[in-house]
């Protein structure tokens, strides 16, 4: 027995020897066949076996395997490759166009279709470029990505957003967001997306190509795609950064002793006739006098801003077999905000499963599940109007309420910052599920279920030695929200090519959708402590709750039939049945149709002798798209509540409600009208776009004010038109693409013109009027300032009297000029002029080289000819009126010793036609990115255990170049700031 265990035991040693000897590490390039440049990201797979990996940046890898073993090399738009190791030292493969897949697939909507078939505007975002930012806020990422598309920022906050806007604004109250679209179902925030988990980006622009969305896709669609497992060996993913972030800004404040010397100009102007200084003592109190003799002054933005500091940090897991694939992700991020108590931390988790039951029958799960809190800054930000000649700390180094003494009113921020609570904390579940099942050849039919739940609860606190909480003995408000969503849609697919002539795609679709929101807010005051703070809101004496719930259903169903010929000719055509609850009972339903048609030129045989001409197709579109985003119950008559006095008790009551229901409102309708150009040149080293689209909105959502007698004070009807059109232009060069160097320019353009044809009033004649109240002019953007011009500043008396403004109350020289628009010899709000604030063109620049292990990306985005109005210029309470009481922006004011003829002189009172100056240009020029990595060669990176290690750093926002005076030129000064940011980033798997 002995013996034969031996026997045994050197049977396997042998077997084991022998294989050991045979298995070795093998290292290969994959390139193209024709061009050489090398292919990233291709599949390298043992034959029979779960062992893979792939390229790296310079086509290399690395694989362990025997001599005997096979490999195949498979990437998309190339065909795959097989090959035996054998006994080769290094490997190289060369691949060759795959003509029947040639061309990047991108996802439209209910479906995939090869980049080259598609015949709507269809915009494909490089993720890779596009997640290259410290931020949880997707939306920004798309900025410059796309041609048409405008990012804005909103609130640079941590855990903050921007809003987008696909071609322009078409509608005046109806919402001009777009529909985002995750793995096939809408979601209401992008940012609840963990840029770790998305595959790729792709925006729908045209009606054509939104028209299958209907009821949400008027102001187009973003549709996401989220990774998925593949078969094969399973790998294990990280990704980290750390992030510094510094305050950006393009102004400066006055220094103590500008901030004083503005005063003694301010009171110097008063002064008149003979405009000499006053004392000191006059004009300054004894707290502020001792500030300016013992040089003790404060620096409110170094005590209020401090540097961020952002981490991010994320482990994915992928894989699977040819039955069953997983995607699975966990994503922590946190930052520590640019303000004193302004941070954010965010959990996400992501589980992608794929499982074939049988050879017809696939079931699929997305699940997504986020945690975050965020704590807000209750403070608002006030440093730059605070006065310098304050003393935020005692002697003992103690922070005082009142920074200028007892007898102000000024509150010290930073006590409020610390007597305050304000944080929302949220989750987030979304269970996406489906089945698939193949009902014969090329018939398909899904079943698509989600139910999606986001509740969020946002509490504060003012405690009873904060300024606002110490009149009510602490002050708390819980704020409770509530979304549940539910969708349900059965698609059929059916998919035919006939004789490699005819190509023929048929899907029909119903959906059900429903969403509801509850709202509960809790309201509290005079608390017996503070210890609790807003979770002993039980204990407050007064307490107060409101409760609102709303709901709102959809219900659709659509048919698309999209159809090629001799893959030269390609026709698609849309329709979809919409109706919402929101509108009146026999206004619910609208359709909306689409078609599109798109020649492939360069199929074509008197074009394909043109050797220059790689791709050249022509596309056009026309079709119509609904919006309904108007908060429900607008056709219903609804009550408020209204308590009175009976007797000697208080009952409840009710009261109508002030706006006057319309019971006929129906769909908003955009129409569009697009027209593009697709090309390849030269071996496609250049690539390019090209598109015009025209959209007439007409049944425009907006409110309109009714007569005093009515009982109401407004109503929203369909009475508004508009028109919005433009151009676009995405263009790409690739100007070195050889082995170990490629170098490419990516340039994009977009220009786009919206004007308002009606209000939505009328004359006595029945033509559309302006509706001056709300700011809409007839033939005018829908974003507008209405404001008058500034035209200098008076220098002389004998300006100031031969001008239209000789009788103003308060006039003199240095005093604000303004254009006398209709020349009648005075100025009144018929001198208002119309400023547009949407920007006449907006671009961007980017570059991406790649030298062997290197590559450096950079991007410059440019905003032209936007106008905002900066409150920092006008207001006294941002110091802008330059009385000398509070703080601001350093201007070059007007003084008789410095005229200037762009700022006027300081004065103790208000003075006229402040607005004229705040009205400001607010274009720029940003260096939005600059990375700068290395990724290690895999055969470097094998013998660490570890692929595709790269290693980069990054700035975003170097520099910006702009007039307007803030911290970002898309937000007010008294925002939150905008900062710079640079980052150290790792990532690997193995």
């Amino acid at each position: 027995m002995r013996s034969h265990h031996l026997s045994l035991l050197v049977l396997f040693l042998c077997v084991s020897l022998n294989s050991w000897a045979q298995q070795r590490t093998y290292q290969g390039t994959v390139k193209e066949a024709s061009t050489g440049s090398p292919i990233a990201g291709a599949t390298v797979q043992i034959v029979g076996k779960r062992q893979s990996t792939s390229s790296d940046r310079n086509g290399q890898f690395s694989i362990e395997a025997n001599s005997t073993d096979i490999l195949r090399l498979t990437s998309v738009g190339w065909k795959t490759v097989t090959e035996t190791l054998g006994n080769q030292q290094t490997l190289l493969f060369q691949l060759e166009p795959d003509e029947t897949s040639l061309g990047e697939i991108v996802v439209v909507g209910y479906g995939t279709q090869r980049k080259s078939d598609v015949t709507g505007s269809v915009s494909t975002i490089q993720v890779d470029k596009a997640t290259a930012m410290a931020t949880t806020n997707v939306n920004e990422m798309l900025r410059g990505q796309a041609p048409g598309v405008q990012v804005t920022l909103q609130s640079p906050r941590p855990g903050g957003n921007s809003s987008v806007l696909i071609r322009g604004t078409k509608s005046i109250q109806g919402g001009n967001s777009p529909l985002y679209v995750l793995d096939g179902y809408p979601i209401d925030d992008i940012n609840q997306v963990n840029p770790e988990d998305i595959a790729s980006l792709e925006v729908l622009k045209d009606a054509s190509s939104q028209a299958i969305y209907g009821a949400r896709a008027s102001n187009g669609v973003i549709l996401i795609t989220t990774k998925k497992g593949t078969a094969g060996q399973s790998r294990i993913s990280y990704s980290g950064y750390l992030t510094t972030q510094k305050l950006s800004k393009n102004f400066d404040l006055y220094s103590p002793q500008e901030f004083a010397q503005l005063r003694r100009e301010a009171w110097r102007a008063k002064n008149a006739p003979t405009f000499d200084y006053p004392e000191d003592r006059e004009m300054f109190d004894d707290f502020e006098l001792e500030a300016l003799k013992n040089n003790t002054y404060a620096d409110w933005e170094k005590l209020v801003l401090r540097n961020a500091l952002i981490q991010n940090h994320s482990i994915g897991f992928s894989g699977g077999t040819d039955k069953t694939k997983v995607y699975t992700n966990a994503t922590y991020f946190k930052n520590r905000g640019l303000i004193i108590g302004s941070d954010y931390e965010r959990l996400s988790l992501r589980n992608n499963l794929s499982h074939s039951l049988n050879d017809k029958l696939t079931f699929e799960s997305n699940i997504t599940f986020n945690i975050d809190k965020q704590d807000i800054e209750s403070s608002g930000l006030n440093v730059i109007s605070l006065s310098p000649l304050a003393k935020p700390f005692d002697e003992n180094g103690e922070l005082v309420k009142y920074p200028l003494g007892p007898n102000s009113l000024t509150i010290n921020p930073l006590w409020n910052l610390r007597e305050s609570t304000n944080e929302r904390k949220t989750n987030l579940l979304n269970l996406n599920l489906a089945l698939n099942y193949q009902i014969a050849p090329g018939l398909k039919y899904r079943l698509n279920t989600l139910l999606a739940r986001d509740a969020g609860e946002k509490g504060t606190y003012l405690t009873r030695l904060h300024s606002a909480g110490s009149n009510t003995n602490g002050s708390a408000s819980i704020v409770d929200n509530k979304r549940r969503e539910y969708l349900i849609e059965n698609i059929l697919t059916y998919e035919k090519t006939f004789n490699d002539i005819h190509q023929l795609d048929l899907t029909a679709v119903q959906s059900v959708n429903e969403i509801n929101y509850t709202t509960t807010n809790m309201t509290g005051t005079n608390f017996p402590n503070d210890i609790l703070g807003y979770h002993g809101i039980s204990d407050a004496l007064n307490k107060n709750t409101i409760r609102t719930e709303t709901k709102r259903n959809i219900a659709s169903f659509m048919g698309r039939v999209r159809y090629g010929l001799l893959d030269k000719y390609l026709f698609s055509a849309t329709a979809r049945y919409d109706g919402s609850s929101v509108f009146a009972e026999n206004e619910k339903w609208g359709i909306f149709p689409a078609a599109s048609f798109a020649w492939k030129a360069h199929n074509e045989p008197f074009i394909q002798n043109i050797s220059a001409i790689n791709e050249l197709k022509a596309r056009v579109s026309y079709g119509s798209v609904g919006n309904q985003a108007i908060a429900p119950y607008q056709t219903l008559g609804t009550v408020g509540s209204n308590p009175y006095i009976f007797g000697n008790e208080i009952v409840g009551g009710n009261i109508t409600g002030s706006n006057l229901p319309n019971p006929f409102l129906t769909w908003e309708t955009s129409t569009t009208f697009n027209a593009g150009i697709d090309f390849a040149l030269l071996n496609n080293r250049i690539t390019g776009t090209f598109e015009y689209y025209n959209t007439q909105t007409k049944d425009l959502l907006v409110d309109i004010s009714l007569a005093g007698g009515t009982g109401f004070s407004s109503t929203i009807t369909n009475g508004g038109k508009s028109e919005n059109k433009g151009i676009e232009l995405a263009l790409t060069g690739h100007l070195i693409r050889k082995e170990g160097l490629n170098w490419s320019i990516t340039t994009m353009f977009s220009r786009n013109r919206n004007k308002i044809l009606e209000t939505g009033i009328y004359d006595i004649n029945g033509e559309a009027k302006d509706d001056i109240a709300r700011y809409r002019f007839v033939g005018q953007p829908i974003n507008v300032i209405y404001e008058k011009k500034f035209d200098g500043i008076f220098q002389s008396e004998e300006e100031i009297k031969a001008s239209a403004q000789a009788t103003q109350n308060v006039i003199m020289p240095g005093s604000i000029r303004v254009i006398d628009k209709n020349g009648d010899g005075k100025i009144d709000d018929q001198d208002n002029f119309v400023f547009a604030q949407d920007p006449k063109w907006i671009g961007s620049f980017s570059t991406t080289l790649q030298y062997k292990s290197f590559d450096l990306y950079a991007d410059l985005y440019v905003v032209h000819g936007a106008t905002k109005l900066n409150p920092y210029l006008a207001q006294y309470e941002t110091g802008g009126s330059l009385q000398g009481i509070l703080n601001g922006i350093k201007i070059p004011y007007w003084t008789p010793e410095n005229p200037s003829s762009e700022y006027p002189r300081p004065y103790r009172d208000t003075q006229s036609h402040l607005y004229s100056l705040a009205v400001q240009d607010a274009s720029y020029i940003r260096l939005r990115t600059v990375t700068l990595g290395y990724t290690l060669p895999n055969m470097w990176s094998s013998k660490l255990k570890v692929n595709n290690l790269r290693f980069y750093v990054m700035a975003n926002n170097l520099f910006t170049i702009t007039d307007y005076k803030s911290y970002s030129p898309e937000v007010n000064p008294d925002s939150y700031p905008d900062a710079k940011a640079f980052t150290a980033g790792l990532k690997f798997d193995f």
